[in-house]
């Protein structure tokens, strides 16, 4: 049985996610460090970022695109696009790194005579 040791790249999300500082106003979507990430949680950070981030953006769009003389794209679009980038690299980095710390985490507090669950 390999022992599970964490990486450099875990070590460097896992730093980054435990700021508090990084979290901002979205601290409470934050989870306990043994709990799990799961995709409900990723999902909601990711569109109050998207929603958060998107829409001055799509504002701010809209303007360069009338002073453009351009047509406008809608005001969903770029919240849209961010919230589905922030999702994938969401499950693609934090995510990942944050259930195995997780999982490692449970698994010291598991109290004795207890089976693992997964």
């Amino acid at each position: 049985m390999s022992k599970e040791t964490q990486s450099h790249s875990d070590e460097f999300f896992i730093r980054a996610a435990d700021s508090d500082a990084q979290w901002g106003p979205f601290l409470f979507v934050r989870p306990a460090p043994w709990q799990r990430f799961g995709s409900a949680r990723a999902a909601a950070l990711s569109i109050l970022i998207g929603g958060a981030f998107g829409l001055p953006g799509s504002i701010f769009l809209a303007l360069l695109a009338r002073s453009a003389h351009r047509a406008v794209p809608p005001v969903y679009l770029f919240p849209l696009v961010l919230t589905i980038a922030y999702c994938c690299l969401c499950h693609l980095t934090i995510v990942p790194a944050w259930n195995r710390r997780a999982r490692r985490l449970s698994k010291r507090n598991l109290p004795a005579g207890l089976p693992e669950s997964r």
